[in-house]
């Protein structure tokens, strides 16, 4: 009975913590490209190491997300990162040298160096330890492919969760 009920405590809290992970990222279509970004550890905490994580792939394929994307007011599709899908195939390779991720933070920014993620094609991250709670914005510019970017993805449009205080996860 007792291994029973833990049982099911422990596949309630993977399942919760796979969609938390699955709704936090903003997905976006920009030109011929999804960008899919968002912090690498969510929720983020101040004085925790974490850092932008942003996924590209060519529409068309398993991660194109046409099906559910809606236009915003700036004339740009927004997608759900909920129908994220594991195939690789049409994920944009070789731009860490491309493109850069600038964070922003009130007045203050902060230029981070993208790099490769090893063994996922089209995903790049970049280190950064964020020290106030709130809501933060990567802007993403540079070239894909020769097709120039400039995009900014801010936690206040709520797709992908603002930092938190290290004080709610601490104890005692």
């Amino acid at each position: 009975m007792k291994k029973t009920i833990l049982t099911g405590i422990i596949m309630a809290l993977i399942i919760s913590l796979s969609f938390t992970w699955v709704k936090a990222h903003e997905g976006r279509e920009v030109g011929d490209y999804t960008i899919e970004i968002g912090w690498r550890v969510e929720p983020a905490y101040t004085g925790l190491m974490n850092g932008p994580e942003i996924t590209i792939s060519l529409h068309g394929g398993e991660d194109d997300h046409a099906e559910t994307d809606a236009e915003s007011e700036d004339g740009h599709n927004s997608t759900d990162a909920d129908d994220h899908d594991d195939d690789t195939s049409n994920r944009v390779v070789g731009l860490e040298d491309t493109l850069q991720v600038e964070v922003i933070f009130g007045p203050a920014s902060k230029m981070l160096n993208l790099r490769a993620v090893p063994d996922e094609p089209g995903h790049y991250s970049a280190d950064l330890i964020p020290t106030r709670p709130g809501d933060y914005t990567f802007r993403v510019f540079g070239t894909i492919e020769g097709f120039e970017i400039d995009e900014s993805f801010s936690a206040s449009d709520g797709q992908f969760s603002s930092v938190e205080p290290i004080e709610d996860i601490q104890f005692p």
